[in-house]
C-alpha cells in the first residue's frame, strides 16, 4: 500500500495507515463549505442521539485489523 511516496509493507503499518484515514474520514470535526439547514430532515428521519454515538466510535486497531483480514 503505497502512502505518498512511502510503501508501507507490514501489516502493522497498513492497518495503521487505514485506521487513520477512516478515523480522519469520520470524525467529527466541522467541514467548510455546503451544509443542509438545521431543519431540512423530517424528524422521523433523523439519526437519533444514541444511534449517533454508536455510529461515531472511533475504529479499534484490532477492529481494522479484522477488516482487513476478511478481506485475504
Amino acid at each position: 500500500l503505497w502512502d505518498g511516496d512511502v510503501l508501507l509493507e507490514s501489516p502493522e503499518d497498513i492497518s495503521t495507515h487505514i485506521y487513520s484515514f477512516y478515523k480522519e474520514l469520520f470524525s467529527a470535526e466541522p467541514r467548510g463549505g455546503v451544509s443542509l439547514c438545521a431543519n431540512f430532515w423530517p424528524l422521523a428521519d433523523q439519526v437519533s442521539d444514541e444511534e449517533n454515538a454508536e455510529l461515531t466510535l472511533a475504529f479499534s486497531p484490532e477492529e481494522v485489523g479484522r477488516a482487513i483480514a476478511s478481506l485475504k
